[in-house]
Formats: C-alpha cells, structure tokens, sequence
C-alpha cells in the first residue's frame, strides 16, 4: 500500500482532511485503540505517537498510552488546548506533502488501514445518558396531532428524561424488536405483554462531555462549550405502543429502554466550525434564565442536515426524512447549562441526547420527497405519509428493515463531511427463556 500527496478523500467520503473524527477501532486479533477517520482509512494514533508525530512542546500533558485505550475518555479528559493540537497536528501532516505520513512506507503499512477491514466499538465509556425534548417543529406537530398542547415549561428550560446506559450500543447492532405491555385495541380490558407493533426511530444528535463538572456547580450556556468533546448521531429506538400505555405519569421506561445507537465516530466543535450557523430561537427570549442564555457569537446552531433512509425486503435504500439541526429550540450548550443547573455534576463520558429532531416540511410535495418528521410516530400523527419503500407504505418499522441515519456539515476548508452511516437491522423479537 502506498498512499500519495494530496491524501485521497473520495467525493463520497464523510472523513476529509478536516473533519477528523475520533472513535475506537479494532482489527481481528487486535484490542480495541484510538484512531481517526480520513478517506478510506483508518489512522492509528499511537502509531504516530510512537513516530514522533504526535510530539509537540506546546502539549501541557504527556500523551502517554491514551491512544491504547479502548475508550476515548482520557484523550476527551485532556485540556481543549491538547485536544486541538493533536487535531492540528495530524491535519498538518495530511496536508504537507513532506511528511512522513507520504515518505515513510513502513510507516504508512503500520498507520493507515482500509476502514473496510476494522470493526468499530463504542467510542466512550459512558457514564450517564439524558435525552432531551428541544425540538419545537417535533412537540407541535406531535401535540397538535394528540390533542396535547406544548407545555410551557418547554420554552423555559430544555426538557429532557434519564436514560439507559447499558442499553446505548455503537452502530450495526442489531435492533431486537422488544417486547411490553399494551392494550393490542382500545377496547381490550387488560393489558398483554407483547411484542410491539409500533416500532420506531428519532433522529438525534448526541453531545458527549469531556472536562467534568463537579456536583453542586452550575454551568453557564456562555461557558458550556469548554465541556464538549464532541457529537455523534444519535436513534433513540421506541416502541411507541408500549410508550402510549406506560407514559403517564412516570414517563418512558421500557418503549425506549431496550437500545439507543450512535454512531462510532465522535466529530468535535472545530470540525463543525465551517457549519455554524444562527443561535437557536430561544436565545431570543427576554424571559430566559440567565444561565441558560448563549453568547450570541459562541453558540452550537449548527447547519447539520439528517437524512434517513430505509431499506425493506432487501429494496435499494429509499430517503423518507430530511431534517436540519438549524431548526432546534435548544442547543447543546443550554442543555449541558439546564443538565448541571440541580447541582447533579457531569462526568467525562455523559452523553445528551437532543431528543427528536425535526424540521418543516414543505407545503407542497410529491409522493417520492422526504418529510421533515423526525420520527415515525410525527409522521403518522401529522398524517404526513411517507414516500413507499419496496412498493409498500412505511407506517411502522417491520421485521427485516434497515434504517440508516446519515449527518452531513461543512467543515472549516469549505468540503462537505460527514459523521459516517448509523444504521440498524431489525430482527424479530426473541422469547423468554
């Protein structure tokens, strides 16, 4: 294998030069280490460590085995100074035509191997997991279609619930249909523990936590943005009927407990800096708590544009939803600022689910355009019916299914990036043994 200047990033490729994702990989007979995403490769970061790449006087922290680990928590642990030299460093060496990176052979045999031949792994160990409700365009049309108008404390503060930690799993797990009780028809008298019939996806986006917070603190939206890691894709799998008789009063437990997936490659803030685009709407509140204000000018509305596609029957994947983060109430920074606001603390690790996110659709559309519903339920709710999938209407997730989440931006140089497939197969459900 040789790899030449300029480095080859397929037009098709979410991993250019300036992206530069981190995430946990594997090959076979080998332990889970970190590396990043470039083209079609895989970039073993303590192989440039131990070459020297990696060293740099202005680190303020030794490297040491970090890049051993199979979790990014340390390396997210470290200061944002170490973090962005390290990302300078091997973007640098991409972009040089002198480097060792294109000299080295034996090098590059050691450093980069084809993404095809790895198998990714959870990229941290977690260490708790909310899921907010920050989508206005999702709580509209889902209450308006309930009967159920949005509560006021939504456009007070970014609401969310805890989530399950042992349920969040990397992308290619398989999604199990669960199992729960519900009444199958309104008119049933006692409920039944089944296998749900109405399952389905959200489209989110998940922020992880790097420099902790210790319990007691508060956090300022202002300040929040010094906490961030990174983001990957987010699903927050759902049995929606099993949700529809367990949500009140307590909220989900089992419709959204069984798994949550995200996406392998965390894509941190500098990456994204080329897609900022306006401050959430409800910087614009004069009646916002204080702490929960953003700076106008250091803010996470990012341009971020989800697609997701489904695959039924073996069919050629079809676009059924086309979303935008741009159209979020909340942003991460305020959620991260209302997370800490009881006095909670944050851990290196957490992750903040942005709860379903969805976008307006157009007025008028033909049958084969993508709606802006973030999730299966608002679609149905809204009577907003999706383009068909293997000839067949898509009203709910059946056995066999694929379902892929893609996120696109624009990263600093101008080129189009992305955080690479989430995708899930769904396999019928399993009984007790």
């Amino acid at each position: 294998m040789t790899i030449s200047f300029p480095f080859p990033v397929p037009s098709s490729s979410p991993f250019g030069v300036y992206n530069i994702p981190f995430g946990i990989y594997s090959t076979s007979g080998t332990t889970p280490r970190v590396a990043t995403a470039v083209g079609n490769y895989v970039l073993d970061l303590d192989t440039l460590l131990q070459h020297g790449i990696l060293a740099d006087p202005i680190l303020t922290h030794s490297l040491g085995d970090v890049f051993l680990k199979p979790y990014l928590n340390d390396f997210a642990a470290l200061p944002i100074s170490d973090r962005r030299t390290v990302r300078a460093i091997i973007i640098h060496h991409l972009t040089t035509a002198d480097s060792p990176l294109f000299k080295d052979e034996s090098l590059q045999q050691k450093a980069f191997i084809p993404i095809q031949n790895v198998t990714m792994h959870l990229p941290m160990r977690l260490t708790d997991y909310t899921d907010f409700y920050s989508s206005l365009v999702h709580a509209d049309k889902a209450g308006k279609a309930m009967n159920i108008p949005i509560p006021p404390a939504f456009y007070e503060y970014p609401m969310a619930y805890n989530g399950r930690v042992s349920s969040v799993a990397v992308s290619g797990t398989e999604v199990i249909r669960p199992k729960g009780f519900f009444l199958r028809n309104p008119k049933d008298k006692h409920v039944e523990y089944q296998a749900s019939q109405e399952l389905d996806f959200e489209v989110e986006m998940g922020c992880f936590i790097s420099l902790p917070v210790a319990p007691g603190n508060v956090v300022n939206a202002k300040d929040a943005w010094k906490h961030v890691f990174g983001y990957v894709l987010l699903n927050d799998w759902s049995a929606r009927d099993v949700q529809k008789y367990e949500m009140h009063p307590f909220g989900p437990l089992h419709s959204k407990s069984f798994l949550t997936s995200i996406s392998p490659w965390v894509v941190t803030p500098d990456a994204l800096r080329g897609s900022i685009a306006r401050p959430v709407e409800s910087n614009y509140s004069s009646e916002l708590s204080s702490h929960l204000r953003n700076d106008p000018d250091n803010h996470a509305g990012y341009d971020i544009d989800f697609s997701v596609t489904l695959s039924r029957k073996k069919s050629d994947p079809v676009q059924i939803v086309q979303t935008n983060l741009t159209d979020a109430y909340w942003d991460s920074l305020q959620m991260i600022a209302y997370q800490s606001s009881s006095g909670c603390g944050l851990n290196t690790g957490d992750l903040l689910g942005s709860g379903t996110t969805s976008s307006p659709t157009p007025q008028t559309r033909d049958s084969n355009t993508p709606s802006g519903c973030g999730c299966l339920f608002e679609a149905n709710a809204c009577g907003e019916p999706l383009p068909l999938v293997a000839g067949e209407k898509v009203v709910w997730l059946e056995d066999g299914d694929t379902l892929t989440i893609e996120g696109w931006f624009t990263t600093p140089d101008g080129k189009r990036a992305g955080f690479g497939p989430l995708s899930g197969l769904v396999q019928p459900t399993r009984e007790a043994v």
